[in-house]
């Protein structure tokens, strides 16, 4: 039976879900706005065959608001709650910001995570320019009625402008360094690869992303192209929630059985 659960970080305090199953733990790393809400479709449609952890990160959802929400500070919270939840070797699942947050994770504590699955995020370029950053900026300069409401009531955002427009601008540039981390992974990777304009960007990016990860996956025998979907970037985990769950099987299988074993 779920049941809820609390961790301490500096400054705030993250909740989280822990839902029992027999398969191997997975630990799911949300978009950059979004929050443990955002995965009930995928976590449907796996039926409780695995372990499954959500939680809000810091300042979305019912989690505590922060005057950190860096990459670092996100970073150092995964670990938190893999210690506080005594998960074992974890396979993390993360879409959009989430993806990045998961191979910074994986570069950082290879001892601590079996496999990555990353849902149209972790692209290894730049989409930014600075006329889209700037975009990005007056974007979240002022955030409307309805964003407002459901960081009240949990099912968003409780984020400073100035951190909201840091989130895109940030994953971006981390984004445009990860050619080299994701060579060096050691461990079962594979991406959902979206179809559409991602946060931000200016204009269509999707010959640029595929090719990006296509030379990814040529580089190192463990990352791998699973799929690809014709899904808006926020609707991916609802109308491709089978497509999702079933590159976690893919990874949970190629994590207990390596190639040459």
């Amino acid at each position: 039976m779920s049941h809820k659960f609390t961790v301490d970080a500096p400054d705030t305090r993250l909740r989280g879900i822990d839902t029992p199953g027999a398969g191997p733990p997975l630990l799911f790393l949300n978009g950059g706005f979004a929050t443990q809400h955002s995965w009930r479709h995928v976590l449907a449609r796996l039926g409780g065959t695995h372990r499954t952890v959500t939680f809000d990160a810091r300042a979305r959802g019912r989690s505590g608001t922060s005057a950190d929400c860096s990459l670092r500070a996100q970073i150092d919270d995964v670990d938190r709650v893999i210690e506080a939840t005594g998960l074992d070797r974890p396979i993390l699942v993360g879409w959009s910001h989430g993806a990045t947050l998961a191979v910074c994770c994986a570069v950082e504590y290879p001892h601590l995570i079996a496999g990555l699955v990353l849902v149209d995020g972790a692209y290894p370029l730049t989409l930014l320019d600075e006329t889209g950053s700037r975009r990005v900026r007056a974007r979240f300069h002022r955030p409307g009625p309805l964003a407002r409401v459901l960081g009240l009531l949990g099912r968003s955002t409780r984020m400073t402008p100035l951190q909201a427009a840091d989130i895109v601008i940030g994953t971006d540039e981390v984004n445009g360094r990860l050619e080299a981390d994701l060579a060096a992974l050691p461990c079962p990777t594979t991406f959902v690869v979206g179809h559409g304009e991602l946060p931000g960007a200016t204009g269509r990016q999707d010959h640029a992303i595929r090719a990006a990860v296509a030379k990814a996956a040529a580089r190192n025998d463990h990352v791998t192209v699973f799929g690809t979907t014709n899904s808006e970037h926020t609707r991916v985990l609802t109308r491709d929630a089978r497509l999702v769950a079933a590159a976690i099987e893919d990874v949970t299988r190629r994590s207990h059985h390596p190639p040459g074993r």
